[in-house]
């Protein structure tokens, strides 16, 4: 963890905003008393997955993918089987 002056920080910002952006905390200081914290802005957790190769992102809109007609045995619309769970959960 850093520490830097309001008259240094005023005066190198950009290097400032650099070092916390690779990940340095910086503790800003007012006549030698700390006022404020500069920190890296943290990634989401999304984007984490992401990074780690657990999650990729998706190839088709929503809007392109066809919806299911029907239910295994193909007697009862896959809305019948929805509002039979919400029916349960309900009482």
């Amino acid at each position: 963890m850093s520490t830097v002056g309001i008259r240094a920080l005023k005066q190198n910002a950009s290097e400032v905003v650099r070092r916390a952006a690779a990940g340095d905390v910086i503790t800003v200081t007012d006549r030698g008393r700390p006022v404020a914290q500069i920190v890296p802005i943290r990634k989401t957790r999304l984007d984490e997955m992401r990074d780690a190769g657990l999650v990729r992102e998706a190839t088709k809109k929503p809007w392109d993918l066809t919806l299911p007609t029907a239910t295994a045995d193909g007697d009862r619309s896959w809305s019948e089987v929805l509002q039979d769970m919400r029916d349960d959960e309900r009482y």
